[in-house]
């Protein structure tokens, strides 16, 4: 079975995912924070599956929220969130989070290359880096095993 991301079930299926890797589960161990990812400057095929798949009219932007308490308590997908509701919030339009999720082979690099393409607020960006610097490889490794298809 494909995922299609984004979806609800995409979501669901990595934060199983998540708590289900050893790896992830002792980087994130000691972190209770929880991060919204917001993709904007949504295409038009991304708008279209999601006002069939879910509903929503109006579509402007896609966040994905991660309620992280020592592992994946929550990750949920919230269509047009309000960004003032959240501590730590990280923007970028949707094609950077496409580059990001094409080059988890090398997490890393990766994400040096898009670090100036994604506005930060609310939160302390320190805390966001330490937070990142210990995630980011264990979590591509889990993305990596989603059978993903990817609306562009």
């Amino acid at each position: 079975m494909n995922y299609i991301f984004p979806s609800r079930e995409w979501v669901n299926a990595l934060c199983t995912g998540l708590n289900g890797d050893r790896d992830f589960l002792n980087a994130i161990n000691g972190w209770r924070i929880d991060v919204l990812l917001v993709g904007r400057n949504l295409s038009p095929g991304v708008i279209n599956h999601l006002q069939r798949t879910y509903g929503i009219n109006k579509i402007e932007t896609i966040g994905v929220l991660f309620r992280f308490n020592n592992s994946c308590n929550e990750a949920s997908l919230i269509i047009n969130p309000d960004i003032n509701s959240y501590q730590y919030v990280v923007i970028a339009d949707y094609d950077v989070w496409l580059k990001v999720l094409s080059g988890l082979s090398d997490p890393v690099t990766t994400m040096l290359s898009v670090f100036r393409r994604l506005e930060v607020r609310g939160g302390s960006m320190v805390t966001l880096v330490r937070l990142a610097a210990n995630i980011v490889s264990p979590m591509a490794k889990v993305i990596m095993k989603i059978p993903t298809e990817i609306i562009k």
